[in-house]
Parts: C-alpha cells; sequence; structure tokens
C-alpha cells in the first residue's frame, strides 16, 4: 500500500506592517557586510581619481607657461629697440645752489664760581663747607638781570648786565671802572645812586645794592670795617687848637657790600644759560652755573674753491638733521682762508682768537669761515649743533635759455651742438653757444639760422 507523504504547508503570517512604518532593519547576515564595504571603495577610488586629474590637469597648465617656441624665446631675448631720454629746454636766471657744514657754539662764556660766603650780620660766623642749596637754572634757559640762578649756603647768584668782570668785592669807599659799571647796571634796574659821584661806592650805591638784594627776597650782604675821621671833624672848632692833627678810630659799624663770588656781569640780557654743573646738596668745587655772553654764533666752513661764490647780505638756509630745526639767515662777513695747522680765523677779522670762535670742521682740508647771522636770536634747538648750510647764488643778472649739462655735445670740429626731439619723433641738431652753468645746467645760445625755445625737448641720452 502506497503511502503518500505530506509536506508540512507553513503558515504565513497575516500580520502585515502598515505602509507607514519604516522597514526593519537588514538583517546582519555576511552577505550584506560584504556589499556595503565593496561600494565603499568605490566611492574612495572615485574621489582619488578625480583628485589626481584636477591635479594633473593644473600642473598641464602651470608646465604649459614654461613652454615656448624658439620663435617666442628669440623675440624675448631680442634687443629693445633704440629709444633717447630726453629733458626739456628751460629760461630762467641761471643759480648756483652752495652747500657747507656749519657749527654753533656759545662764543666766549663767563661762568661764577663762589669762593666764600658773604655775611648779613656784623660778626657773623661763615660757614666752614659751601653747598648747594637751590638751583633755579637750567641750560639753554634765558634768564635776565638780577634774578636767583643757584644758591649756596643760602646766598644767591645772579647776572647783571656789564662787560667788566666782578674780580674784587665792592664796599663803601671803593672807587674804579668796576664801581661806575655797577652803579650803571643800578640805573638799569631803576635803582639810583643819589648824590655818589661816578665810580665811587658811597651811601647812595650802597642803599641801591640793599634795594636790590630785598627785591631778590634776600638779605644784603655786609662788612664791618673801622672809620677813621679827623678831630677836626668831631670836636669842633673849640678844641682845634689842641686837636688839630690829632686823629681817633670809631667804633667799627657794618656797611652794605657786592661779594665777587655772588654776581656774574654779562654784556647782554637776557643771557643764555650754558650750564648748571650742580645740583642740590653738592658740596662748591667749581662754577655752579655758566652763561653765554652772547647770543649763540654760527660759522660756516666753506671750500675754498666756492670763495667766490658767496658775499656778504646774501641768504642762508639752515638746518640741523639731528633736532630737525630750521631758520634763515644772513652771511655777515666771509673770511680769510684758513689751512690746516694754521689754526682758526675769527670771520672777517684776520686775526687769531681761538677762545672767541667755534673749532673748525673735523678735517684735514683748508676752509674758508662764513660767519653768518640770524633775524634775532637763534632757537635754542641749534645750540652746539652741526648744520647744513644753503646758500642760492644767481649766476646771470636775467633770464636765459638753458639746457642739462648732458644735452650739449661736443664734435670733432670743436663744434657744440645739442638735439632736439620734434613731437613727430624726428631729430634735428642745433649747434650752440654756451654760457655759464649752475646747479647742472648750462646758458646756451643758438646759432644764427637755428631756432631753440623753451619747451623743446633735447636729447640727454641714449
Amino acid at each position: 500500500m502506497n503511502r503518500t507523504r505530506v509536506s508540512p504547508v507553513r503558515e504565513q503570517s497575516t500580520d502585515a506592517k502598515p505602509p507607514d512604518e519604516p522597514p526593519d532593519e537588514p538583517p546582519d547576515e555576511p552577505g550584506g557586510a560584504v556589499a556595503g564595504s565593496r561600494l565603499a571603495r568605490r566611492r574612495r577610488w572615485t574621489v582619488v581619481a578625480a583628485c589626481s586629474a584636477a591635479v594633473l590637469s593644473a600642473g598641464g597648465v602651470y608646465a604649459a607657461q614654461w613652454v615656448q617656441s624658439p620663435a617666442e624665446a628669440a623675440a624675448r631675448t631680442r634687443a629693445p629697440k633704440p629709444s633717447v631720454i630726453t629733458a626739456p629746454v628751460v629760461r630762467q636766471v641761471m643759480r648756483n645752489t652752495i652747500v657747507f657744514r656749519g657749527s654753533f657754539s656759545d662764543g666766549r662764556t663767563v661762568s661764577a664760581a663762589p669762593t666764600s660766603v658773604a655775611v648779613t650780620q656784623p660778626a657773623a660766623q661763615q660757614p666752614h663747607a659751601l653747598l648747594i642749596t637751590g638751583v633755579f637754572a637750567r641750560a639753554g634757559q634765558r634768564v635776565g638781570a638780577a634774578k636767583p640762578l643757584v644758591e649756596y649756603d643760602a646766598r644767591p647768584v645772579f647776572a647783571l648786565p656789564g662787560t667788566l668782570p666782578m674780580y674784587r668785592d665792592l664796599t663803601m669807599g671803593e672807587e674804579g671802572k668796576d664801581v661806575a659799571q655797577l652803579q650803571k647796571a643800578l640805573h638799569s634796574l631803576g635803582w639810583v645812586t643819589g648824590s655818589d659821584p661816578s665810580g665811587r661806592f658811597g651811601v647812595g650805591t650802597a642803599a641801591a645794592v640793599k634795594r636790590l638784594y630785598a627785591a631778590m627776597g634776600y638779605a644784603a650782604p655786609v662788612t664791618t670795617s673801622a672809620d677813621t675821621t679827623s678831630a677836626t671833624e668831631q670836636s669842633g672848632s673849640a678844641t682845634q687848637g689842641t686837636e688839630s692833627a690829632a686823629s681817633r678810630r670809631s667804633e667799627p659799624k657794618a656797611t652794605t657790600m657786592l661779594p665777587a663770588s655772588e654776581v656774574v656781569f654779562v654784556p647782554s640780557l637776557p643771557a643764555r644759560v650754558v650750564s648748571v654743573p650742580v645740583h642740590m646738596g653738592d658740596a662748591v668745587k667749581g662754577p655752579v652755573v655758566t652763561l653765554a655772553r652772547g647770543d649763540m654764533t654760527l660759522t660756516g666752513f666753506l671750500d675754498p674753491s666756492e670763495r667766490g661764490l658767496i658775499s656778504t647780505g646774501m641768504k642762508a638756509d639752515i638746518f640741523s638733521e639731528a633736532t630737525g630745526a630750521h631758520t634763515g639767515g644772513t652771511v655777515a662777513s666771509v673770511g680769510a682762508l684758513v689751512t690746516p695747522g694754521s689754526g682758526l680765523v675769527t670771520p672777517g677779522s684776520g686775526k687769531d682768537e681761538p677762545d672767541d670762535s667755534p673749532a673748525g670742521p673735523q678735517t684735514d682740508s683748508a676752509y674758508v669761515p662764513v660767519r653768518i647771522e640770524g633775524s634775532g636770536n637763534w632757537d635754542k634747538r641749534f645750540a652746539d649743533q652741526d648744520v647744513r648750510v644753503t646758500i642760492t647764488a644767481a649766476a646771470t643778472s636775467r633770464a636765459v635759455t638753458a639746457v642739462p649739462e648732458a644735452a650739449v655735445a661736443a664734435g670733432a670740429d670743436a663744434r657744440t651742438t645739442v638735439t632736439v626731439v620734434t613731437a613727430s619723433g624726428a631729430q634735428r641738431v642745433v649747434p650752440v653757444t654756451t654760457g655759464v652753468s649752475a646747479d647742472g645746467l648750462v646758458q646756451v645760445t643758438a646759432a644764427r639760422g637755428h631756432t631753440l625755445r623753451a619747451g623743446d625737448r633735447v636729447v640727454v641720452g641714449r
């Protein structure tokens, strides 16, 4: 009996997922992983291939720029077409510009170096040490008369107008030119000296000195002296017969005086302070203040070959490269030739005065000193500066036709010519005669039958 095997039929699930639900995750099977790996590799190779193609394309474009044909190479190395360099013809006054170095100096100076301290009360004891107790001035400052500059041991050092140096203390009864200078200085400040005759330090002069110190805020210095008078002046006519020849000494008394350690005379005020080499508390061992006896002086050092181009009255331009200061001046004098080893000559004087002149240039070459004055007091920024001096001098009295020196050519026949380039580019040769030259230009006059006008272009190089 035949038996038929019936295979079991699997029942299909009727639980279908709704269409809006996401599909199930792919099964984690080996076959799916292999397929994803192959797809990623293909993508990577595609990107690499594309990048390589881009690089090769860019390299080809760059390399193509360096590839040239033989014709192109020859064209690039061929010499350029010849051309000319031109400059305009001008019509102007010919001027020479002379540039040389100059140096500012203080000229003569005067210093105050106290050696003693004046007292303000009779029989007062003088201090043993001299110490700086005040500094009121600074280098470069301009100071007037009767103004304390430095103070030592509470005593002032000040300036008064005058040319004679203060070489002694001035006390009651002193006579001389220095007393007359003091009286003149006191009068200029408004303090009269009473009935004292000129050149004699009397009661009126002493009173004026006392007022001078009071105006500065200090007590006037005094000195103690014994006054000797005749008996006739003291006893009267009653004792004239018996004491006519006798004298007696009165009690010592204090009188106002002017100490040499406290005042310095300067020819003109205000004066410029050259240096104040002390500070508060320093011991006095030398000059405490130095003043210029006049304003700064400027001396230029001119090349002897240019001596004929400079004359008095010419305007000068002065410039300090170090400070940037700039000003004008006027040539005051042109001195004699100075040669190495001969010493310095004061401009315009012909005499050697090394103490009153600035040091010459640091060179072994000869020079001509040129003294230059300013319109007023020099700017203090020029003090002790080495400067550039520029002077422009006219070489012709009127406007002339001129061309650059490089435009003039000399032929084998000794003729001088210039070559004019026309607007169309054509060139024509113009014979000329030359005149004065200045600042790279030369005066020219066209030969008869030829023209040369301002604005024409002439050849100066090829």
